[in-house]
């Protein structure tokens, strides 16, 4: 495994991102992605809004791609991130997001585990304490360090976190079913113990 070297996003992505207006074309649908449409805990797209162009947020103006990582800029430590699907390629994702399409020495799936890191987040979130809002910008952004390797080595860490990941989620999930179970227990024994004529009247 080669040694990573930290090149900054903007070396390594291109700003090329198309910006559109919706109203230009009033009657046209399309998927609208704003930062509540991500989980920031499974980091997916999950609930985009399906609008027209006569009804379009004046946030709605980056054209996504198929492969583009979302970086949500408001409340970094929140990490809003996602990776565009197939399902959304072409669609309008609010200006609340910085697009990271990853250009020619960068794998889109390393790119999105890499801006899961605490070692991404945080350096965002440090510019954000004592400010008003807590919002990056898109310079800040593309002006992250992140360790590059290869491709063919970006291909196989990112494989092996993918993995990774997805066994966690599994774990998160079994116990979110297990805590739920724990808060519906009270009900459940106050609702066994009428039907076992244990109450009192």
């Amino acid at each position: 495994m080669s040694k990573p070297i930290m090149r900054p996003l903007a070396d390594l992505c291109s700003r090329a991102v198309t910006l559109v207006d919706p109203k230009r074309n009033p009657d046209r649908e399309f998927w609208y992605v704003d930062i509540s449409a991500v989980d920031n805990v499974g980091k997916r797209i999950v609930s985009p809004q399906r609008v027209k162009g006569n009804n379009a947020s004046v946030r709605a103006r980056q054209l996504i791609q198929a492969n583009d990582v979302l970086v949500a800029t408001t409340r970094p430590n929140l990490n809003a991130v996602a990776l565009v699907p197939e399902q959304y390629d072409g669609q309008i994702c609010s200006t609340g997001f910085c697009v990271l399409r990853a250009g020619e020495e960068l794998e889109p799936e390393y790119l999105f585990q890499v801006v899961q890191s605490r070692a991404f987040i945080n350096p965002l979130v440090d510019l954000t304490k004592g400010a008003l809002y807590p919002a990056v910008t898109d310079k800040q952004v593309f002006s992250q360090l992140v360790p590059w390797v290869p491709r063919q080595e970006q291909r196989q860490i990112a494989a092996r976190l993918k993995a990774q990941l997805a066994e966690v989620e599994i774990a998160r999930q079994a116990a979110a079913a297990q805590l739920a179970e724990i808060e519906c227990l009270p009900s459940r024994l106050l609702a066994q113990a009428f039907n076992n004529g244990e109450a009192t009247p």
